[in-house]
């Protein structure tokens, strides 16, 4: 029994939740995955699609109105005297003229725009995300080497105070050496700055509460988009592809369904019956045809209106058609010009810049660089590290836009 207890006592504290000082890992698939399930616009696109499927529901019932029941009752004067005489009919209205097929077609059109929609800003949303975290990313990679920029400059001091010491330096250098670490403080706190603004977009993506902290993780290297792009290759794919376009095409098929429905909705429906009337003591059993005849209202308001929704969907197909393609032609060309700058840095530049850090400290101390040579050695060995991440952040931005562009799922290519 005792050790039942224990097992009992040992299992509920496994099942507790788990504290953990550190926030956890964001990756940039873990961001996307929960912006589309936290993401309030989606959920209402998602009601949207339940609301035109009740609609294409209610569209495809065989007959659109219920029976109608009539009667009538009242006394019969005659000669011999009176009596109750009454009349009951029943009838029902029919679409017989493809009222109801081109109601269907304009419905199941009409849930297909809104499903397109859906899937449309599903992946917006997700190139939204990726954008957003490459930009968090850089922010905080930048942020350490702003931090790594302050710890040098102070070393610097150090070592210029020790110089003057001894005699071998002067206040000029340590002046200047102090100088720059007001400069490098200054864009330690533009860097802080920047990852805050990127890390309050991500959140807002993200639907996170603005306090709660975020861990993004990744690496801005992209391997595989050193490849030649083919611009027509690309305008193919989008133009077959791009979720937003298949919309505005189903959006034009609607328009010419409800065009169709119009058309047809001025025609008659006839109702059919029965009616059953006793007269004198006769009974009598009677079939009906009603229609209304159209003569004064044949629907011109309607035709009118779905004529001009039609143009205005053809219109809204060219216009994204040529939208797209020139969408994905810069979003080519921007991809290629950002691989071409990440290039610049590829090779031996970024190990030169790092040598040149190693080195530099101990060149200044041994005399064989001054002050002035080593501050401008490590500017532009630190520019070059922050071009390099600058560079990679453009690469992988301009990947993103060119997904986007697509239609690609998910925000990748």
């Amino acid at each position: 029994m005792r050790n039942y207890a224990l097992w009992m006592i040992v299992t509920l504290i496994a099942s507790l939740p788990r504290v953990s000082g550190a926030e956890e890992a964001l990756t940039a698939d873990k961001a996307v995955q929960m912006a589309l399930e936290r993401n309030p616009e989606l959920t209402s696109l998602s009601a949207e699609v339940q609301a035109a499927d009740a609609r294409l529901r209610g569209a495809s019932l065989f007959l659109q109105s219920n029976p109608a029941l009539s009667g009538s009752l009242g006394p019969h004067f005659s000669a011999g005297g009176s009596q109750l005489d009454y009349e009951v009919g029943l009838s029902q209205e029919l679409e017989v003229f493809g009222q109801r097929a081109a109601r269907i077609d304009a419905a199941r059109a009409g849930k297909s725009v809104v499903e397109l929609r859906w899937k449309a800003r599903r992946s917006e949303l997700a190139a939204q995300v990726r954008q957003a975290f490459v930009h968090a990313l850089a922010a905080e990679q930048l942020v350490l080497v702003a931090q790594e920029s302050l710890a040098l400059a102070r070393q610097t001091v150090q070592a210029a105070e020790k110089k003057l010491e001894v005699g071998d330096g002067s206040r000029i250098e340590v002046n200047t050496a102090r100088i720059e670490i007001g400069r490098s403080t200054r864009e330690l706190n533009v860097a802080v700055r920047n990852q805050a603004t990127a890390h309050a977009e991500l959140k807002v993506l993200l639907a996170l509460e603005p306090t709660m902290k975020i861990n993004v993780q990744g690496d801005l290297k992209s391997d595989a988009l050193f490849d030649p792009l083919d611009p027509d290759a690309l305008v193919r794919r989008a133009v077959e592809s791009r979720w937003e376009l298949s919309a505005v095409r189903q959006e034009l098929q609607a328009a010419q369904a409800e065009q169709r429905f119009a058309d047809r909705d001025g025609l008659p429906r006839p109702r059919l019956g029965a009616r059953y009337e006793r007269d004198e003591g006769d009974h009598i059993v009677l079939g009906t045809l009603e229609f209304d005849l159209p003569v004064f209202n044949r629907n011109q308001a309607g035709q009118g209106e779905a004529a001009a929704h039609a143009i205005q969907a053809e219109l809204a197909v060219q216009t994204t058609e040529r939208r797209v393609r020139q969408q994905v032609l810069l979003a080519a060309v921007q991809l290629q010009a950002a691989q071409d700058a990440a290039k610049g840095f590829a090779g031996d530049v970024l190990a030169a810049a790092e040598e040149n850090l190693r080195l530099i400290g101990t060149a200044y101390q041994a005399g064989k660089i001054d002050l002035f040579e080593l501050l401008l050695i490590r500017r532009n060995s630190l520019e070059a590290r922050r071009g390099n991440i600058e560079a990679l952040e453009e690469l992988r931005s301009a990947e993103v836009e060119l997904a986007k562009s697509l239609g690609a799922e998910g925000g990748r290519l």
